[in-house]
């Protein structure tokens, strides 16, 4: 670690994706005095080991409304700070074995109408159209959610850190 600023308004400890968020987000609101505090390398901890699928949906809109924000920023970073997030559209199938878990499906993509995200249910003839190799002799059906994707997190933590010494943010390794 280098020579650390004598006063910061505010520490960050962890430089991982979440850390590197914050930093980034802080510096977004005009805080030019931030310290990130990172004891190994950038995302060389549990980012690292994440698998980086951004699920649209989650149990509540103010959770769906975050993920929403958060693959816009994904998607915008590049253009922001010069580095890709990795981030990908390649949406979300989750399938139906059984008649119960195809009612959970139906009622997920009631939840998923009611937040404002695109989604489709399948059925097994349709979900084989668009998958010839998915076995669907078992399958109920299906939900498709298209704005699903997936991201690189070592990429993202990058180019938030970027993004967050670009606001003025000190982060030290």
């Amino acid at each position: 670690m280098g020579e650390l600023p004598s006063r910061a308004r505010v520490v960050v400890v962890g430089g991982g994706v979440i850390g590197t968020s914050v930093a980034y987000h802080l510096t977004k609101l005009g805080w030019t005095d931030v310290l990130l505090l990172e004891q190994g390398h950038l995302s060389g901890g549990t980012t690292w080991h994440a698998a980086g699928l951004v699920g649209q949906l989650r149990a509540t809109e103010s959770g769906t409304r975050l993920v929403q924000y958060s693959a816009s920023l994904y998607e915008s970073l590049e253009a922001e700070v010069g580095l890709s997030a990795g981030f990908k559209r390649v949406g979300g199938v989750t399938v139906a074995r059984t008649p119960d878990r195809m009612m959970h499906l139906r009622r997920t993509a009631a939840s998923a109408e009611a937040y404002g995200l695109e989604c489709e249910l399948l059925t097994p003839a349709e979900a084989l159209d668009r998958w010839p190799l998915v076995r669907v002799d078992d399958l109920e059906g299906a939900l498709w959610l298209p704005g699903d994707g997936t991201v690189n997190p070592t990429d993202v933590t990058q180019a938030l850190a970027r993004g967050a010494r670009q606001g003025g943010a000190v982060i030290a390794e």
